[in-house]
């Protein structure tokens, strides 16, 4: 029981990669994927919600402080999502919408970081947790059966 919930931390933490911790210490493929997806569920949930509580706090103070410019100061970004990952992020948002985002956006950028830019993108939260787990839910899968195929080539058990 206590590995379990080790992998669930990890799931949680390292996403996708824990895959491997969980078949490390000895759970098996089946209870590891599921260990793993439960922590990656407990992260995108409080990623989302977290991050859209705070980007309603964040507009709403925004726009009580001071009036927002139609052009931002030459040089400046006017937010963050302007840099190369936001810019990325807006690409596969607008080329394959919330069900693309979900899908490749685990493998992209990471548990976290999908959660994170695609609340800042202003998604729907619901189906962007929805499918965002159906993203890490593939790319667990993928490493699982990776990580079978390399244990068993390798003769490790």
């Amino acid at each position: 029981m206590l590995n379990f919930a080790w992998a669930v931390l990890a799931g949680f933490a390292l996403r996708t990669p824990a895959v491997p911790f969980g078949l490390s210490i000895s759970l098996a493929p089946p209870i590891a994927l599921l260990a793993v997806l439960l922590g990656a569920a407990g992260c995108l949930l409080s990623a989302v919600l977290a991050a859209g509580w705070l980007r309603t706090r964040w507009l709403v103070w925004r726009s009580k402080r001071r009036p927002v410019t139609a052009e931002p100061p030459p040089g400046k970004r006017q937010n963050r999502l302007d840099g190369p990952t936001g810019r990325r992020a807006r690409r596969v948002v607008n080329r394959y919408g919330v069900i693309g985002f979900g899908i490749i956006g685990p493998a992209l950028f990471g548990t976290w970081g999908s959660a994170m830019l695609g609340t800042a993108l202003g998604l729907p939260q619901w189906r962007l947790i929805g499918w965002l787990m159906a993203g890490v839910t593939l790319w667990c899968t993928v490493m699982l059966l990776a990580s079978e195929a390399l244990i068993d080539a390798f003769g490790l058990r």
